[in-house]
């Protein structure tokens, strides 16, 4: 008996000796991010039979457990990587609303107005150098505004793909960290350090891709993208990708089509293609969806957009995006399926290294694509780039373009104060024996069936000849346009084709011309005799012809007679009409008629609700995520004053421990001493 009580004094020692070891380490690591604090787990080591009584025999120390609740965990996690979503498109929607900011004197929507307004005031002096010169000014401020404005917002699109490269592959690193130590737990499971180490390695990767947790009985953690996808399942690892623009097939299972899906351009949307009937190139018609097949594309009258798929001779272009098939010998399926994705992504690879797409997509309604990436920071970049700044960008470029057409097709059919000698496009034909509408031309969809009218005056601006040029986009080539001059004009006025494909008139000794009444858009297409060139914010600019002579600013127009009256103003008040004037602006899947101001403004106060939006989330956002840490920080967090107790009471213990010791000592000396 004696023997036993010596035994569990001993035990009690070392029971309180590993207690203070566990709380003085909890104590040290008190300030450190991601420890978990750690108790003893005592055992009774059981009960003896002696002299018919049952005697325990102390107790064992089984295990150091750290303190976590995983279901707080669950709830932490979710609100963690909500958070880091929002910071993250916050802080570039903050940015962006920046850039645009309209207040500015040298804002966007200052300078668009500034110039439209000169064109009122040069009405008023239509002979004024001066007002011209004014005039150029305030052209050169909105083009330096769009130029700066696009080079800034193109900027911001490299620096949240630099930052969503960095994150990729510090993600791939917290998944390969997660994995080692899954190994080293399973040797050590006892190892409450490293499974700390393990949840805080667990939080950081939440923080940049939303994930989801389980601890099957072993101890082995599997994580899990939101979508499902398997990152880590013990020591085995799959990693994130960051790629750029790419297609895939998934064709029915009668298909026998052997071509290619082709594209070219970029877009913030995900193109999701679906044959609506079977056919080769050429015949076969497809249908195209913007969120993997919830919904498809319609035109303003509410009917599905169908495409016919194409060589790349006669290929659609849908967001920006030219789509084309090559290589076909047979015939597309009805319901065969293309996606693609004409942008950089995330995505999960697979162990034959397949990937698999995980960038987050909203539907039409504006809501999360259930088996795509939602929460961590990651997927914060991606929306913030993908359904904010390049649509933003797409619309100040859509709004650069409109501004661009409907400026040089008032001004191309207009007269400043002295003829022409020569003029030379700014928009080149990549194929000048094609139609025009096929001939490459950047704005040949704007060429419309008509005709326009070209003057020529002696050297004493008496008229010489005049003659109407028929246009058809659907049948006439640039060949035939400048054929068509050539007979007008035999000796006076000479259509030619340079090298690269830019139309040039050029007329004889002592004579000038003059351009007026085009219905059909050709002069604005082809850069002839017009105020801009370029076709987006990115590359607008005053035609060159212009600034070297701002005589020929177009105010006024050709009379009836062939003439130019010195008061005549109607170009330029045709153009300061495009303050207020319902025009279109983008493209046929996503177009909208308003006034170039009205327009901005709309994309401007856009950006501002959705930065005050962000704003507000990262609050609510916020106070969950704390919620749960505070929660988790009660149940695993070092409280120091609680470990003051915990050590006083363990040092009692260890105190009585040796009083035990001592005292079974002692009866054992009186039991020698009786022999």
């Amino acid at each position: 008996m004696i023997s036993n009580l010596f035994n569990i004094g001993s035990k009690a020692v070392n029971n309180a000796q590993v207690s203070i070891n566990t709380t003085s380490n909890n104590i040290a690591n008190a300030e450190t991010t991601g420890y978990q604090r750690a108790d003893a787990v005592y055992d009774s080591t059981g009960n003896i039979n002696v002299g018919g009584n049952s005697l325990g025999t102390g107790a064992d120390i089984i295990a150091i457990q750290a303190n976590w609740d995983s279901f707080i965990e669950d709830q932490y996690l979710a609100a963690s990587a909500d958070l880091a979503a929002s910071k993250a498109s916050s802080s570039y929607l903050s940015q962006m609303d920046s850039i645009l900011n309209q207040s500015a004197d040298d804002g966007l929507g200052t300078t668009q107005d500034a110039f439209l307004t000169s064109w009122a005031e040069l009405s008023m002096y239509p002979n004024s150098s001066s007002e011209r010169e004014a005039l150029l000014g305030e052209a050169e401020s909105l083009v330096y505004s769009l130029n700066s404005t696009s080079a800034e917002l193109k900027k911001m699109q490299y620096t949240i793909e630099d930052e969503i490269s960095e994150q990729v592959a510090s993600a791939n690193e917290y998944i390969d960290g997660i994995a080692l130590l899954n190994e080293q737990i399973s040797a050590s499971p006892d190892n409450y350090e490293l499974v700390a180490s393990r949840d805080q390695m667990i939080r950081e990767l939440d923080e940049i891709i939303g994930i989801s947790e389980v601890v099957p009985s072993d101890g082995q953690v599997k994580i899990y993208t939101e979508s499902g996808m398997p990152l880590v399942e013990g020591a085995e690892t799959h990693n994130l990708v960051y790629t750029s623009a790419r297609s895939t097939e998934s064709l029915m299972p009668e298909s026998t089509y052997t071509g290619d899906v082709n594209f070219s351009g970029s877009s913030s949307e995900e193109l999701l293609l679906e044959f609506t009937s079977s056919g080769p190139d050429g015949s076969a018609k497809f249908k195209v969806s913007f969120d993997g097949g919830k919904t498809w594309a319609e035109d303003e009258n509410g009917n599905t957009l169908i495409y016919t798929a194409g060589d790349v001779d006669n290929s659609v272009n849908i967001e920006g995006v030219d789509v084309y098939f090559s290589g076909g010998t047979t015939d597309h399926t009805e319901g065969d399926r293309y996606t693609i994705v004409p942008k950089s992504g995330l995505y999960w690879q697979g162990n034959d290294s397949s990937l698999i797409n995980c960038t987050p997509m909203t539907d039409a309604s504006g809501k999360d694509v259930s088996n795509r990436s939602t929460g961590g920071s990651l997927s914060g970049l991606l929306k913030v780039r993908d359904d904010e700044l390049l649509p933003v960008m797409s619309n100040i470029d859509d709004m650069a373009a409109a501004l661009i057409w409907e400026v040089n097709a008032v001004h191309s059919q207009g007269a400043g104060l002295t003829s022409h000698l020569a003029l030379e496009g700014t928009y080149s034909f990549d194929d000048q024996a094609a139609t025009l509408s096929n001939s490459g031309l950047t704005y040949a969809d704007n060429i419309e069936s008509g005709e326009f009218s070209i003057y020529t005056y002696d050297a004493d601006g008496t008229v010489l000849s005049n003659a109407s040029i028929s246009i058809n986009p659907s049948t006439d080539s640039l060949d035939d346009v400048v054929n068509a001059i050539n007979t007008a004009f035999p000796g006076t006025l000479t259509a030619s084709v340079d090298s690269e494909g830019f139309l040039k008139l050029q007329s004889a000794t002592d004579v000038s011309f003059e351009l007026a009444d085009d219905s059909s858009g050709f002069l604005a297409a082809a850069g002839i005799n017009t105020f801009f060139e370029g076709s987006d914010a990115s590359d607008i600019g005053v035609n060159s012809y212009i600034q070297g002579d701002p005589s020929h600013v177009n105010c006024g127009e050709v009379g009836t007679d062939g003439l130019v009256s010195s008061g005549s103003n109607d170009t330029a008040k045709s153009i300061n009409e495009l303050m207020t004037k319902a025009i279109t602006i983008g493209n046929e899947t996503s177009s909208q008629v308003a006034s170039l101001s009205e327009y901005l403004s709309g994309v401007v106060s856009g950006v501002g609700a959705a930065a005050a939006t962000a704003e507000t989330q990262i609050i609510c956002d916020s106070s969950a995520a704390q919620l749960y840490y505070d929660q988790q920080a009660s149940v695993s967090g070092v409280n120091v004053d609680e470990e003051m107790i915990n050590l006083t009471r363990q040092q009692q213990q260890y105190e009585a421990a040796c009083q035990i010791i001592s005292v079974s000592r002692d009866m054992f000396d009186t039991i020698l001493g009786m022999m």
